[in-house]
């Protein structure tokens, strides 16, 4: 049985520039990517010990985040370790 009508090409025209490169025209993604923009330059700003209260206000305290938590209280625990020895020394 023979098509009635013509049928189209599967391949889609893609533009030959890296993805990173090529400019994203969807508002919506532009909101999320300037949203996480703004978070992380603030997450940036702020301190491990600022952070961990930051979490506790949002998540509840102790709650949620753990692995992020763990490795800010490592990196807590490091640098007064390092004051410690900086200051013996």
């Amino acid at each position: 049985m023979a098509q009635k009508y013509k049928q189209e090409s599967k391949k889609q025209e893609v533009s030959s520039e890296p993805r990173d490169v090529r400019q994203c025209t969807h508002p919506q993604r532009t909101r999320r990517q300037e949203s996480a923009r703004k978070c992380a330059d603030a997450r940036a700003k702020r301190t491990d010990q600022e952070q961990l209260v930051e979490l506790d206000k949002l998540l509840g305290k102790g709650k949620g985040a753990k692995k992020e938590r763990a490795r800010l209280k490592e990196n807590i625990r490091k640098s007064k370790e390092n004051k410690k020895v900086s200051k013996n020394s």
